[in-house]
C-alpha cells in the first residue's frame, strides 16, 4: 500500500470516527438538545455593542435588546462606536436620550477586541454579553441563557445564530451552513467542547473575563480567542440550542470569503496561541485542539490529494483522446483490486455518515427535512468552496498579513 493511498485512509478513518462521535452524541443527548436550566435569579447583564459603520442596523439591533425579556433595571446597553464615519453615532445619541438603559461610548477606531475591553471597564453588570451590531436577539434569548451561570464553573454560554437575509444563492447556502454549525456546537455542549462563543449574541461572567485578561486585540476572531482563553483556565462553556440570534450574512461572494479568510486566519492564530495546551486540560487538550487543529491539517491534505488526482487523470485522458478515437476501451483495463475496493467502501461509508448527519442536523433547525439532493449540492457544491478563504489565509499568513478583512 502506497504512501498516496495511506493519506487517503487516514483522510476517511478520521472523517468517519468524528461523524460517528457526532452520531453517537445525538442519540444519547437527542430528548435534552432543546433543555435549558430556568434561572432561580436574575444577575444583571450589561450589553456590549461594538459598532463600525452600522447606521443601517444599528437601530434596529437596540430596539432588539430593548425588547428582550428580563426584570426591568437588570439590563443596560453599551454601544461603543469605534470611530465610525457614518451615522451610526448619531442613530444611538438619538436612542439614548430616549432611554436611560442605553449609553454610548465615543473611541477612536481601535478594533472590536479593544472596544471590548473598554466597554467592560464601564460595565455594571455580573454578566456582559457581546452582541453584534448587526443582530437580533429573540425577546427569550436571554432568559434562556442566564441560568447555566447558577454553575458556578461556567464562564461563557452562546445562542444559536440563524440567517435573516435570505434572498440570493450563497445567503441561502448560508441558511444551511449556520444550521449545521449550531447543530454541532449544541452537540459539543454536551461534552463540554463548545469552542466558539459566537459574536452575534454570547455571555460572559465579567470576573473571569477581567481575570483572563480581557479580549485579544491582536486576533481577528475574539470569539474563538476567549472561548479558548476561558477554557485553557478549566472553565466551562455551554450553548443554549433554544436561545436563537439571527444575523446578516455575507450577501456576495467577494464579502463571503473576507469573512472566511477572517474567521480562518483567527482560528489559526488561536491553534498557534494554545497548541502548548494541547493533551494536558480536560476536554480543551484532549479533544477541542486536536480536532480543530485537525480539520485545518485534512482540508488542505484533502485539497492536495484532489488536485493531484485531478492532475494525473486530466493528463491521463488528454492523451488518450488520440487512441479513444482509433477505437480502444480504455473501460476494460480498469480492475478492482483490494486497495481500490477498500477506499470505495471508506468514501461510502463515509458519505453515508455524513448525509445521514446532515439530515438530522437539518431536521432540528430552521431549514427542516432536507431531500438528500439538496444535501449533497450543499456538500460538494457549497463546501468545496471552503478551500478558496483557506488557502488565502494560509498564505496572508505566509506573509504576515494579519488584518480586518471584513470592513
Amino acid at each position: 500500500m502506497g504512501f498516496i493511498t495511506t493519506l487517503y485512509i487516514i483522510l476517511f478513518f478520521f472523517g468517519i470516527f468524528f461523524l460517528l462521535i457526532f452520531i453517537l452524541m445525538q442519540y444519547r443527548n437527542s430528548k435534552a438538545l432543546y433543555d435549558y436550566p430556568k434561572p432561580k435569579r436574575y444577575p444583571t447583564v450589561s450589553f456590549l455593542v461594538p459598532a463600525y459603520n452600522e447606521e443601517k442596523s444599528i437601530a434596529d439591533t437596540i430596539n432588539a435588546l430593548l425588547n428582550i425579556k428580563y426584570p426591568k433595571g437588570k439590563k443596560e446597553i453599551i454601544v461603543i462606536n469605534d470611530g465610525s464615519k457614518d451615522r451610526t453615532a448619531e442613530i444611538v445619541r438619538k436612542l439614548e436620550k430616549k432611554y436611560k438603559e442605553i449609553y454610548l461610548l465615543n473611541k477612536k477606531n481601535s478594533g472590536k477586541a479593544n472596544s471590548l475591553n473598554q466597554a467592560i471597564k464601564l460595565a455594571k453588570g455580573e454578566l456582559i454579553a457581546v452582541v453584534d451590531a448587526d443582530s437580533y436577539p429573540n425577546k427569550n434569548a436571554l432568559i434562556r441563557m442566564v441560568g447555566y451561570f447558577e454553575d458556578e464553573n461556567v464562564g461563557a454560554v452562546t445562542s444559536r445564530v440563524l440567517v435573516k437575509n435570505k434572498k440570493n444563492w450563497i445567503e441561502r447556502y448560508q441558511v444551511l451552513d449556520y444550521s449545521i454549525i449550531a447543530w454541532t456546537r449544541k452537540l459539543l455542549d454536551f461534552v463540554n467542547s463548545v469552542y466558539v462563543t459566537n459574536g452575534p449574541l454570547s455571555i460572559y461572567r465579567k470576573d473571569i473575563v477581567v481575570e483572563i485578561g480581557g479580549f485579544d486585540p491582536k486576533n481577528l476572531t475574539e470569539d474563538i480567542e476567549i472561548t479558548w482563553n476561558i477554557l485553557s483556565h478549566d472553565y466551562d462553556t455551554r450553548m443554549s440550542y433554544s436561545a436563537i440570534v439571527y444575523t446578516i450574512v455575507p450577501s456576495d461572494f467577494k464579502m463571503w470569503v473576507k469573512q472566511r479568510v477572517r474567521w480562518n486566519l483567527g482560528g489559526l492564530q488561536t491553534i498557534y496561541k494554545y497548541w502548548r495546551h494541547m493533551f494536558r486540560r480536560r476536554e480543551f487538550g484532549y479533544f477541542v485542539i486536536p480536532y480543530v487543529a485537525a480539520s485545518f491539517m485534512f482540508a488542505i491534505i484533502g485539497f492536495l490529494l484532489i488536485l493531484r488526482y485531478a492532475w494525473i487523470k486530466g493528463s491521463y485522458y488528454y492523451y488518450s483522446i488520440y487512441y479513444y478515437f482509433l477505437g480502444y476501451d480504455f473501460f476494460r483495463y480498469i480492475e478492482f483490486n483490494f486497495t481500490l475496493t477498500l477506499l470505495f467502501f471508506f468514501a461510502m461509508t463515509f458519505l453515508v455518515f455524513a448525509i445521514y448527519y446532515y439530515k438530522t442536523g437539518f431536521k432540528h433547525s430552521e431549514t427542516g427535512r432536507k431531500s438528500v439532493l439538496k444535501i449533497l449540492a450543499y456538500s460538494f457544491f457549497y463546501r468545496s468552496l471552503y478551500i478558496v478563504p483557506l488557502l488565502i489565509a494560509w498564505y496572508k499568513l505566509a506573509r504576515g498579513d494579519i488584518r480586518w478583512y471584513t470592513k
